[in-house]
């Protein structure tokens, strides 16, 4: 007898047990869309090319590539990237404290101490800076220093080639020397 009710005890026990635990469907595929998958990299070492050309070497201490709904890699901890011609000779470099790519869009977004240099010494400085490969540019809403052999311009919004050889600059600030003109005065 008290085996009877120990065994009928423990029957309602499993079930109250089982009926507690329900497995709905949409819950475990929110739960599964909501886990992030995340590859993290250390002392990374990455070269660009097209047809077989090296375009770009880009290093960084650390990168985060995400596989969720909107795949992209991140560099949280600086990047380096270094820009080559068709002769693997370096054109120009940039440096940033954070970039993000995103690979659906094809863009680069670099913010925090945005520098470009190139190698006959021009030099572009921002705070956050866009690069859509679709587009082949280069693009910024804030505020830019561009620094040249002669002069410095400061600005805001700035758009330009992947080179650097050819920019618009759309709020120009401060003075800029003039050359030879044909205004009166002169």
């Amino acid at each position: 007898m008290i085996k009877n009710r120990l065994l009928y005890v423990a029957f309602l026990t499993g079930c109250c047990w089982m009926m507690a635990c329900e497995n709905d469907y949409n819950k475990i595929q929110d739960m599964q869309r909501k886990k992030l998958s995340v590859d993290e990299v250390k002392e990374v070492e990455s070269y660009l090319s097209q047809g077989g050309v090296v375009k770009a070497k880009l290093t960084a201490p650390f990168m985060l590539r995400y596989y969720d709904s909107v795949p992209r890699v991140e560099f949280p901890r600086k990047l380096h990237v270094d820009f080559y011609n068709d002769s693997l000779v370096m054109e120009s470099y940039l440096d940033a404290k954070r970039g993000y790519y995103y690979e659906q869009q094809n863009r680069v977004v670099l913010n925090d101490s945005v520098v470009v240099i190139r190698i006959n010494g021009d030099t572009l400085k921002t705070q956050e800076l866009y690069w859509d490969q679709n587009l082949h540019k280069l693009f910024t809403h804030t505020d830019v220093e561009i620094r040249q052999k002669t002069k410095t311009i400061f600005g805001k919004g700035f758009e330009s080639d992947e080179q650097l050889r050819n920019f618009t600059i759309d709020s120009v600030k401060g003075v800029l020397l003039v050359g030879d003109s044909k205004f009166a005065g002169n």
